[in-house]
């Protein structure tokens, strides 16, 4: 049950946290997305109107970004005030435990870390997908219907398992399809069809072909067949792999998983996908990171003011994101298993929040 003092604290939480988002969201749109938008309306001649819509779209996004910084400066805040009117001091009087005291914080942290989950995978990925094919067609970038030469590489154990070269994709259709299959990178099968497609269900349907087969054990003879149509487990969906790429904004982690699994059959390096995966979660969960360490900094009489609280957090951030930027590094290059490199800001953030938070509690 929440008690008048969780309902206290969330509340005097919960004034900051909208201004921060305000200000922060403004922050971050008007140094990154407006200026990019309004380049784009003058190289492209995109109307007003348009730009608007893009912004919008764009927004979502924005405002998940400012969700663990706006979570920071309301604590600071927050505990800054308490501490300056010596509200603290009265509750601990009171005999209320520091403890007790940094729950429904800690609480609200979780919270909004979880909120910001949930952003990231229902009303980021479609908003900004929206945005990007709006921008597509106003510029008229969309990829070709037809597509020719398409190439594909199956690895299975490192070595290569099928490679595929489909010479036009037209609406969907397979024409022209080559397929040489290799057990234990020794050439066992090429398949030759006119034409195909990729069924909803997984696999490749072929028309009007042939199979030469090559048999390890008779290396002096060569099986032929010829079939009408013919169907072949090829988990490969060719649609999809020419087709525009999402970015990471666009995808929800189901989705950016998926492409992992299939990046990793093509035989593509997949470590930045991996970062980005985790950071899906590592980096809403900075919210109950900073809720720990704000909790901490607000601690002090002289941290009570907004403008005082704003500046802390930005320099917070700006680590934070250093921070983020070496675990990445260290992540993508293989030094450290993905998970730890998009979790070691807050690893190291989150430690140091718990020992000044021990600190304060032992006075």
């Amino acid at each position: 049950m929440v008690s008048i003092l969780d309902r206290y604290l969330i509340k005097e939480l919960i004034g900051p946290f909208l201004f921060g988002i305000a200000a922060f969201t403004f922050i971050l749109s008007g140094s990154t997305v407006l200026f990019a938008l309004i380049g784009e309306a003058i190289r492209n001649n995109i109307p007003m109107g348009i730009i608007l819509q893009l912004f919008l779209y764009k927004l979502p996004y924005m405002i998940v970004l400012s969700f663990p910084m706006s979570t920071l400066l309301a604590t600071i805040i927050a505990f800054g005030r308490l501490s300056a009117d010596s509200e603290i001091l009265a509750f601990r009087a009171g005999g209320i435990a520091f403890n007790r005291l940094v729950t429904p914080i800690f609480l609200t942290g979780l919270f909004v870390s979880l909120l910001t989950i949930w952003f990231n995978e229902s009303i980021v990925p479609r908003a900004t997908h929206s945005g990007e094919r709006l921008y597509q067609s106003v510029v008229q970038q969309q990829k070709p219907k037809i597509k020719r030469n398409v190439n594909f590489t199956e690895y299975k154990e490192s070595l290569p398992y099928r490679i595929i070269n489909v010479a036009e994709i037209d609406h969907g259709i397979l024409k022209g399809i080559s397929v040489a299959e290799y057990e234990k990178g020794i050439l066992a099968r090429i398949i030759r069809a006119k034409s195909g497609k990729f069924l909803p269900t997984g696999g490749w349907e072929f028309y009007d072909g042939v199979m030469h087969s090559f048999p390890v054990e008779y290396p002096d003879r060569v099986l032929f067949l010829s079939f009408s149509k013919e169907y072949i487990d090829i988990p490969i969906n060719p649609l999809s792999v020419i087709d525009r790429n999402k970015n990471v904004e666009e995808m929800t982690s189901r989705e950016l998983k998926a492409k992992i699994e299939e990046k990793k059959s093509l035989g593509q390096d997949v470590m930045t996908d991996r970062m980005n995966y985790h950071m899906k979660f590592s980096v809403p969960f900075a919210s109950l990171i900073f809720s720990i360490l704000g909790a901490s900094v607000g601690l002090k009489p002289h941290r009570s003011s907004s403008a005082m609280g704003l500046g802390i957090s930005l320099i917070v951030i700006f680590i934070y994101y250093i921070l983020l930027s070496v675990g990445m590094g260290i992540g993508i290059s293989g030094s450290v298993p993905a998970i730890i490199g998009a979790w070691l800001p807050n690893i190291i953030v989150g430690i140091f929040g718990i020992y000044l938070l021990k600190r304060l509690s032992y006075r």
